[in-house]
């Protein structure tokens, strides 16, 4: 393998566990019927924002495509910043459950058709963040996940730019 192909590799990487990440949250909230609040809807766009800036950065070389995934882990790491409060809010506040403020993103289910509603409803949240916190998956709490997650996705995003400049240098 050619090793300028390496940094290449790592942020398909990242795209992947962007994606999977993603789409666990879609499966955990419809299919398991955890509703998000939003602290979740947040960490979602975080994650979104990862995704989309990444996949825009395979496309650019240079420091163009360097700049894109140091944006990209900043992302991350408002990611990680996000899930560690949610995990705070989890330890301290799940005794007192109150609500968090109702997030929604997207127009109701008219804008958009038959799948309008659960379109909307992936980018909106009314939960609890202290109970959406204290959820489990695995038999570790999700907001550990999640930041165990958004801070290995800055690690690697650092890693690729690193190398991606080091290789461009040769």
């Amino acid at each position: 393998m050619n090793p300028r192909h390496l940094p290449s590799l790592i942020a398909v990487l990242v795209v992947l566990a962007a994606t999977s990440a993603f789409a666990l949250a879609l499966w955990l909230q419809f299919a398991m019927d955890y509703t998000p609040c939003s602290l979740c809807v947040y960490q979602r766009l975080a994650n979104l924002a990862v995704l989309v800036i990444v996949v825009l950065g395979l496309f650019w070389t240079g420091a163009a495509q360097r700049g894109l995934w140091l944006l990209a882990s900043a992302y991350a790491l408002a990611g990680a910043s996000l899930a560690g409060w949610q995990w705070h809010l989890a330890a301290v506040a799940t005794h007192r459950v109150e609500r968090c403020a109702a997030v929604h993103l997207l127009p109701g289910e008219h804008s958009f058709g038959s799948w309008g509603k659960d379109f909307a409803s992936a980018l909106s949240g009314h939960g609890s963040c202290a109970v959406a916190g204290a959820r489990t998956l695995a038999g570790w709490p999700i907001t550990h996940w999640s930041l165990v997650f958004f801070l290995i996705c800055a690690v690697l995003l650092w890693l690729a730019q690193w190398l991606a400049g080091r290789l461009g240098k040769r």
